[in-house]
């Protein structure tokens, strides 16, 4: 075979290896997660005093939840998992807590708080603010459930029910994912869903 016949066989199956590698990787490629809400105007407190607007999270994945300084049960392990997720996450990653009890939840309440999960100010946010703000941004935009009943009652679950879910925005606002903290693999499943969003092209 002439040496110009070999180059053109080898130039046609370099072609068709390539052909085949995109065609893999179309088929394979992992669809862009979907926008369920965008996040809109608000004003709320964090636990350092600080005032905070979606302004301060542009350019941040975030990652929120409900919880309340004195749950005793399901915000305890909502927090401890949060931490674990603080943890396993960096830069470019910002988490944040909505209190379902701003009434009593005050900055210097939630700080202390935080400070017993090893919440670091810089990246984990506790947020509290007017009633009616609060809960407006929780669950017209972030889509939790959150509901004071009024009950009187020793048991402040009875009173406060809120979502036990972990709501995932991207770097532009947008809602793209709801996990659900009580699902096996919950954890793994919101670090990796937030490490994808980081690495999506912004903005």
């Amino acid at each position: 075979m002439k040496r110009s016949q070999r180059l053109l066989w080898v130039a046609f199956g370099a072609v068709m290896i390539a052909l085949v590698g995109i065609a893999l990787q179309r088929q394979f490629a992992v669809p862009p997660l979907p926008v369920l809400g965008t996040l809109g105007p608000f004003r709320l407190t964090n636990q350092l005093g600080a005032a905070v607007s979606p302004e301060q999270l542009q350019g941040s994945v975030v990652i929120a939840n409900v919880i309340f300084s004195r749950c005793p049960g399901q915000c305890h392990r909502l927090s401890v998992q949060m931490a674990r997720i603080q943890k396993a996450t960096g830069d470019g990653i910002r988490l944040i807590s909505l209190t379902a009890d701003p009434e009593f939840d005050a900055p210097a309440v939630l700080k202390e708080y935080g400070s017993r999960y090893g919440a670091l100010p810089e990246r984990w946010w506790f947020l509290t603010g007017p009633k009616a703000e609060v809960y407006r941004v929780a669950e017209k935009d972030l889509l939790f459930t959150v509901l004071d009943t009024g009950e009187v009652s020793p048991r402040l679950d009875d009173r406060f029910i809120h979502s036990g879910n972990y709501v995932l925005l991207d770097r532009s606002g947008r809602i793209r994912s709801v996990v659900q903290s009580e699902e096996p693999g919950s954890e793994s499943r919101v670090v990796e869903l937030a490490e994808r969003l980081r690495r999506e092209s912004w903005p």
